[in-house]
């Protein structure tokens, strides 16, 4: 009848295309007669697979690189998931205004955005949270995730052998390290048996080539590894294969191990096509433009720094050379004989005049962005 579509079963098509293929005299009525026909015992028992759990990540400008390196988000297989990530965005507490010149929700607050969609909660963030607030936010951040619904929260620690100090300094690298302990010590009362840790900081501890010189944000390779890293921690932790071997030649491990077990891939570059470094397509704005350009997340220093001076740029010279073990005090702010010391070592090292002040080329040499020190 005009109008109307008639569709073959599936199984009737199977057997037409069979009959053609092989070139048998099989007629339409012989097909439906063999697929009407007594089946062959089963002879293996079915198991269900449930599928993989859902998950959405909730990140801050670190793990936000998933999103700003293109196509670092492909090495993110397996799973169903939502990347949530935005520059300077806090726990709990109001977020500061990121470098795609908004300030995003928190996570708490964003956290409405994803209920009832998701069984799984990944949190990266905290790199601009301090550890007197930390408890609380984490607190906060898992009672709602229980309400609405979330059966597992996956937490990253952070690095904290880094140089970044936050917008308002609100989070440095000592304060890293101060909101991973204070993190484990949570879990260790026993309080929180659907958080699981991801040990970010750990996994990347001895991969500084991952990161830019902040220590904290990726280079391209940093985000291709971080997917390919969750990729493995989320088939661990559903019990699945990993989704790719640990070289092009190797088989997939099943089921997956914990790669905060077996450590990182030895050569991430050989499993994945990574591109141009330094090379970052931001979303500015509440309009979300897209903008492209290379941005490499390098401290920016305004002056040249000498004996006597003092401020929060002296900080960041002082844990360069803290890192470099050239300075063995605490990185206070006041740039006195000892950093001085430290400074003329560096340049020493560096075939750089040894004059204890740290010039534009000392600066550069550390690698400081000096572009904005006027000469």
């Amino acid at each position: 009848m005009p109008g109307i579509v008639t569709r073959r079963s599936p199984l009737l098509r199977v057997a037409l295309v069979s009959a053609l293929v092989t070139g048998a005299s099989v007629g339409v009525a012989a097909a439906a007669d063999r697929i009407d026909g007594a089946a062959d015992m089963p002879t293996e028992t079915a198991v269900r697979i449930d599928p993989p759990d859902r998950a959405v990540v909730i990140g801050d400008s670190a793990i936000a690189a998933l999103r700003w390196v293109p196509g670092a988000d492909n090495a993110i297989v397996g799973f169903g998931h939502t990347l949530d990530l935005e520059s300077c965005r806090r726990l709990f507490f109001r977020s500061c205004t990121g470098r795609e010149q908004r300030r995003p929700p928190t996570l708490y607050e964003a956290m409405d955005f994803h209920a009832g969609k998701y069984t799984t909660l990944i949190v990266a963030t905290g790199y601009n949270d301090g550890p007197s607030s930390f408890a609380e936010s984490f607190r906060a951040v898992v009672d709602k995730a229980r309400q609405q619904g979330f059966e597992r929260i996956v937490w990253f620690t952070l690095r904290s052998d880094v140089d970044y100090v936050s917008p308002g300094s609100i989070g440095n690298h000592e304060s890293f390290a101060q909101n991973n302990a204070v993190l484990r010590d949570l879990l260790a009362t026993g309080d929180f048996p659907d958080v699981v840790l991801a040990d970010w900081g750990a996994y990347t501890a001895d991969l500084s080539e991952w990161f830019v010189t902040d220590g904290v944000h990726y280079r391209q390779i940093g985000a291709w590894g971080a997917s390919d890293y969750l990729s493995r921690k989320m088939a661990f932790l559903d019990g699945r294969a990993c989704p790719i071997g640990v070289d092009p030649d190797a088989v997939p491990q099943n089921p997956c191990p914990d790669p905060d077990v077996t450590g990182p891939v030895a050569d991430i570059e050989a499993l994945y096509t990574i591109g141009e470094d330094g090379v970052l397509c931001y979303e500015i704005g509440d309009d979300r433009r897209v903008e492209c350009r290379s941005d490499t997340h390098v401290i920016q220093l305004d002056r040249v720094l000498r004996y006597g001076d003092n401020g929060d740029d002296v900080e960041a010279l002082q844990t360069r050379l803290i890192r470099l073990d050239l300075l063995y005090v605490g990185a206070d702010g006041n740039f006195g004989p000892s950093t001085r010391s430290a400074v003329e070592s560096f340049q020493s090292a560096n075939d750089l005049a040894v004059t204890g002040v740290a010039d534009v080329a000392t600066l550069d040499a550390l690698g400081f962005d000096t572009s904005a020190i006027v000469p």
